[in-house]
């Protein structure tokens, strides 16, 4: 049996591929399935201790935000991980299949001759921590190991990816809500299930009468706490947090998952909440990534569909990535909000604490802190976003940090120097 008695996560060489998320997150915390990256990894491995490397104040801000203090590592063996390696079961099987060949021989495994994962043997780098750049896989260091390349492990590149893999990562986290109660109709009378079996309910989740949940094409996990109200739909696989508010009528199809802290209504197909974010009114949400503290307001659409049905193109800070898919709808960054009846365009990615509020579609690209969301907007001042961000975290008994007002001022002054 290979013990793994540490595990370094760092983050990809380029984060801005996952614009707008990592403005103000590391690409670990990622939400991804059911779980975030780094849950997915302390959950295969509990008792290995977990450590994290990557842009300083990011990381900071995930340590004060998850209450996680710096550590040592210890004199053992290490595992490191790239976090856009998706954590998942064919993961494991790989990693235990090289480490079962040759376990006390420090390697690198690669995908397209980059190199993602490594194994460090205690007698190859203890003795030389303070002069190794552990995040750094492509350094001279890691070049004297022997290499391993390994094209069956799955990677996310762009964050539009996990929209479009979401299926298949709720389904394979579905595996951990196993001792989650089964539905049972005794219990929410006037209900309605397809493939009760395939249902998964955590403690004190409220389902009310005329609901229907459709797990016949996939799980569907509704975390402790949840509300389900009457006459939503849900169509597996799809995943609902913990304390989220599912509202009257909603229509969440399949391919969704909800974070926790969230309230959504109207229709959503295959998009991702990652937390803390409302849609409370009716409007449509499909193939689109919302990040945190986001409000939505009532009757914000997006179209997911060119109407010559051509792949959409995504901008990601200055690069246009081709997503090589017909469906993709909008990247949203953390704090921004919308006014009633907002029309979003296909492939559209919008910075953070940006207000969006005029009547026309408004570009593919909405720059960090826009005051309308065209491209002659203002700008709003980051003062008073800061301020708005403060009074809409304290109605969830949450603060914004010094570390995080620093990362948003940072990102002020990127998006306005450039004028």
């Amino acid at each position: 049996m290979i013990r793994i008695q540490n595990i370094l996560i760092i983050e990809p060489e380029n984060t801005n591929n996952f614009y707008p998320f990592s403005v103000m997150h590391p690409v670990w915390e990622l939400r991804f399935g059911c779980h975030r990256l780094f849950e997915k990894i302390k959950i295969e491995f509990p008792e290995s201790k977990i450590f994290y490397q990557g842009r300083k104040l990011q990381t900071l801000s995930f340590h004060q935000r998850f209450g996680i203090n710096d550590e040592n590592l210890s004199n053992d063996s290490l595992l490191i991980i790239n976090s856009k390696v998706i954590p998942n079961s064919n993961l494991w099987d790989t990693i235990l299949e090289v480490l079962m060949n040759d376990p006390d021989r420090s390697l690198v495994i690669s995908k397209n001759n980059e190199p993602i994962i490594a194994w460090l043997d205690k007698a190859n780098w203890v003795e030389n921590l303070s002069k190794i750049e552990l995040s750094n896989l492509k350094s001279q260091f890691f070049k004297n190991f022997k290499n391993i390349e390994k094209q069956n492990i799955q990677t996310l590149e762009y964050l539009h990816e996990a929209i479009l893999l979401n299926d298949e990562a709720i389904i394979e986290d579905s595996k951990n809500f196993k001792l989650f109660s089964k539905y049972d109709v005794n219990k929410y009378p006037g209900t309605h299930a397809l493939n009760p079996s395939n249902i998964y309910l955590g403690n004190g989740v409220k389902i009310y009468p005329t609901v229907v949940l459709d797990a016949s094409e996939g799980p569907i996990i509704i975390n402790r706490n949840a509300k389900i109200m009457s006459h939503a739909t849900l169509v597996g696989p799809c995943y609902i947090g913990s304390n989220s508010v599912i509202k009257i009528g909603a229509k969440i199809y399949e391919k969704t998952t909800i974070g926790e802290f969230c309230k959504v209504g109207g229709e959503v197909e295959n998009s991702i909440f990652q937390s803390y974010s409302n849609k409370q009114h009716d409007g449509f949400l499909g193939h689109s990534f919302i990040s945190e503290w986001v409000n939505l307001g009532a009757d914000t659409n997006n179209s997911d569909l060119k109407n010559t049905y051509q792949n959409i193109s995504l901008r990601y800070r200055d690069d246009l990535v081709d997503t090589k898919t017909m469906f993709m709808g909008l990247l949203c960054g953390d704090h921004t909000k919308t006014a009633i009846n907002t029309r979003f365009n296909t492939g559209t990615t919008t910075g953070i604490a940006g207000i969006v509020f005029n009547s026309d579609f408004p570009p593919s690209h909405i720059k960090s802190f826009s005051w309308g969301g065209m491209k002659d907007s203002p700008t709003y001042k980051v003062e008073k976003a800061i301020q708005t961000a403060r009074i809409v975290m304290q109605r969830r008994q949450r603060e914004l940090s010094d570390t995080e007002i620093k990362i948003m001022e940072n990102e002020y002054h990127k998006v306005n120097d450039k004028k």
